[in-house]
């Protein structure tokens, strides 16, 4: 190579990877950033529901304090009411005794003179029988008896009444009222403590929730400031590559399953001199190229792979290192060639190891290299014999990516706190390398968010959250992801036509057919469903028209709109133990989980004949509450004839319809077709529940349940083989949590009572 070819290749490579490293630090920025407004919202958010704790904790103290305040002005005029009751009880005492005394002198001297009276009417009696003196003094006998009695009569009644109010224990009662007294005033001083302290409480929080708002707009702008960086970042590197290095790519799948392939994009070297021959005649396509060769580098192999290792790959005959594409009329606008990472080598499915000879690793790091190869022609005149190895391609990695519990699935709590859900995942995740199922190899951790719109309030409007949103995706775009995966469904379709115009017995395949029969062998080991090739291409057929709603769907609403805080998979990733709850294996049956998912009356509105077969069937297995293997082979035949009769004799009147209400439902049957198993989970609501920012979940507040499906391997080289999966949390119906622990707490009223002092 030439001192000037290989300066500028050198220049190339390393302005490229000054660019990627810079891509790459204002990456991290930006999570590091991501993770900061996270947890500035969560400080936020977390200061907020202490602040809603203490408020009710204020408002209920606040009765407790006036109620004690009550109690203690009674207790003050029941004391002051009992001692002057003691005081009047003991003068009443000390009177009724006096009186008693009295009385009993005044009784003693009417007896005294009663017996005088008696002696007198003696002496009358036997001297002057029946005359006047005798009638007047027997009257005034007669009278001073009456009168001693009643006198005898009243000193007993006052003795008694001074017994009587000895007896009343008056002291008793003071000492009581004391004592009561007493400790409703030290009650009434506890509670006021505690009403200072809440109250101080609560003036403090309010202070700490204005820091927390300020400190999470600062995370806010930093994060946006990030993004901003980040998009000048890739742009820049996106531009230079496109002029530099034939704008090489490599793009990963992005749909849920396995992964064995990626695609290598590149534009065609260009001729810096006029196409046209001397005689006016067209240069060959392609021209000056004669040849393309794609070649795997390990990423931390690439620093020092060169020219010379590339041409010495080609030269040495290593076919299975590299993959040779001839120019041709189909590429003269760019190629695009996937590559396959098993199966057997051939032109149509090329399978390629990387420069050392070994097979594409999941999880691992690689870069790929493009050697364009010049014609004779070309070099003679630019007189150099030297060809052209391109920079490497930004690194990637490739995984296989994990299902997300659909959100429609996810139930609300039932009546013991129970939140249930399915997920479809391929039983091989889930395996150890017996074939043994280790379910603690993928965890469904189900992290809820605080759905309070008062709680979080002030945070990101709805326009920054789509904002952000849009900034710091760290996949490609929704309408990309969405055309990937119709595009991926066409070409099986495609091919299985392919494969049945051919030879339905045995054909050789092209390397989409190829793929369909590694596809069919492998739901053949997992797959307990009977499903022919024609009833898969119905179910392509069928999941292609659904993806081309979901997509146009979703494309007309990619707004956020719940909870109200920055949420994503990247950050659900990180959240601590404590943040979350793993969900265990639930009892509900498949058959359950799908007739959920069914409408009755979208049936019985379309009317078809067909419609009302997947109706029978429908009712016997609802009929059975759960179904043998046949009836669930019998369903899904229906449900395939249903589709097939619909898209031929009623589609203006019904696809539209069934599609929108039975989508979800016919992504699961063909993910059941393919092999994918459903699992039945639950997770329980206990009173340490936590939020996914560690608090404690608040009666009658409201959550969403977000379900994180994520590889929890001991093995860390197994983990980096996923990528994990977040269900849709801002279309998850928010539910009420009742804690069953909750007590309700009333305060006594008492009526006003006023002094008796």
């Amino acid at each position: 190579m030439s001192s000037y070819n290989e300066n500028l290749h050198s220049s190339v490579v390393t302005s490229l990877d000054a660019q990627e490293l810079e891509l790459q630090t204002v990456e991290a920025n930006l999570e590091t950033s991501m993770f900061s407004l996270y947890y500035a919202q969560g400080a936020r958010i977390t200061t907020a529901e202490e602040l809603e704790v203490t408020t009710a904790k204020y408002a209920f103290q606040k009765k407790v304090y006036e109620q004690a305040i009550i109690d203690s002005d009674l207790s003050t005029n029941v004391l002051q009411s009992a001692n002057n009751a003691k005081d009047y009880n003991n003068k009443s005492v000390s009177n009724t005794a006096v009186a008693a005394a009295n009385v009993q002198i005044a009784a003693n001297a009417i007896l005294k003179l009663a017996s005088d009276a008696g002696s007198i009417f003696s002496i009358v009696n036997a001297a002057d029988f029946d005359t006047d003196i005798y009638a007047q003094s027997n009257k005034a006998y007669v009278l001073m008896n009456d009168t001693a009695y009643e006198a005898e009569q009243a000193s007993q009644h006052s003795m008694e009444a001074s017994t009587a109010i000895a007896e009343v224990t008056t002291t008793t009662l003071a000492d009581k009222a004391t004592v009561t007294d007493t400790s409703i005033k030290d009650l009434l001083g506890v509670v006021t403590k505690q009403y200072d302290d809440t109250t101080a409480l609560l003036s403090t929080q309010s202070a700490e929730l204005a820091t927390a708002n300020t400190n999470e707009k600062k995370a806010e702008g930093i994060l946006e400031d990030y993004s901003v960086s980040y998009n000048a970042t890739k742009e820049a590197y996106i531009l230079n590559n496109s002029e530099l290095n034939l704008n090489l790519k490599v793009t990963t799948p992005i749909n849920v399953g396995d992964h064995d392939s990626y695609t290598v994009s590149f534009n065609n070297y260009k001729s810096p001199f006029n196409v046209k021959s001397a005689d006016g005649k067209d240069k060959p396509t392609g021209y000056p190229v004669e040849n393309y060769y794609i070649m795997l580098v390990e990423n931390s192999k690439c620093s020092t792979f060169n020219i010379n290792d590339a041409e010495a790959l080609v030269t040495e005959g290593y076919s299975n290192r590299y993959v040779s594409i001839t120019p041709s009329e189909d590429t003269v606008n760019g190629i695009y060639q996937k590559i396959y990472i098993s199966g057997e080598n051939s032109e149509n499915t090329p399978v390629l190891t990387d420069s050392e000879g070994e097979s594409l690793e999941l999880g691992k790091e690689y870069v790929v290299f493009v050697m364009a190869v010049f014609t004779n022609a070309y070099k003679k005149i630019i007189n150099t014999f030297d060809d052209y190895l391109s920079a490497p391609s930004k690194k990637f990695v490739l995984k296989n990516q994990l299902s997300a519990a659909n959100a429609g699935g996810i139930q609300a709590p039932d009546t013991d706190n129970v939140i249930k859900f399915g997920v479809f995942e391929n039983p091989s995740y889930l395996q150890d390398g017996s074939g043994t199922e280790v379910l603690k190899n993928i965890q469904y951790r189900c992290a809820f968010l605080p759905n309070d719109q008062d709680l979080v309030r002030g945070l990101l409007t709805t326009d920054e959250l789509q904002y952000i949103d849009e900034e710091v995706k760290d996949r490609e775009q929704l309408e990309a992801l969405y055309n990937e995966r119709i595009s991926d469904i066409q070409a099986r379709i495609d091919a299985l036509n392919s494969q049945q115009k051919a030879d339905k017995v045995e054909d050789t395949p092209t390397k989409d057919t190829k793929t369909t029969k590694a596809s069919s062998k492998k739901v053949t080991k997992t797959n307990p469903l009977s499903i022919t090739e024609k009833q898969r291409k119905d179910l392509l057929n069928l999941e292609l028209k659904v993806l081309e709603e979901e997509k146009a769907a979703a494309l007309a609403n990619e707004s956020h709109l719940q909870p109200g805080f920055f949420f994503n998979l990247t950050v659900a990733e990180e959240i601590p133990a404590g943040s979350y709850t793993v969900a265990e294996p639930g009892d509900m049956t498949l058959i359950e989980y799908l007739l959920n998912e069914i409408d009755e009356s979208v049936l019985k509105k379309l009317g078809d004949d067909k419609m009302k077969s997947l109706d029978t069937s429908m009712n016997s297995l609802v009929s059975k509450k759960s179904g043998s293997q046949a009836d669930i082979e019998q369903f899904i035949q229906d449900a395939i004839d249903l589709i097939e009769g619909v898209i031929k004799e009623v589609i203006n009147k019904g696809l539209e319809v069934l599609l929108s209400n039975y989508g979800q439902l016919i992504s699961d049957l063909i993910l059941l077709a393919r092999g994918y198993k459903f699992y039945s989970k639950k997770v329980t609501l206990a009173p340490e529940t936590t939020d996914n920012f560690g608090n404690r979940l608040i009666n009658k507040n409201d959550y969403i349940a977000a379900i994180i499906s994520i590889t929890n391997n001991p093995d860390e080289n197994v983990n980096t083989q996923f990528t994990n999966a977040l269900s849709d949390y801002q279309h998850t119906a928010a539910f009420e949590y009742n804690d069953p622990y909750a007590v309700t707490n009333q305060v006594i009223s008492y009526p006003k009572q006023t002094s008796i002092n």
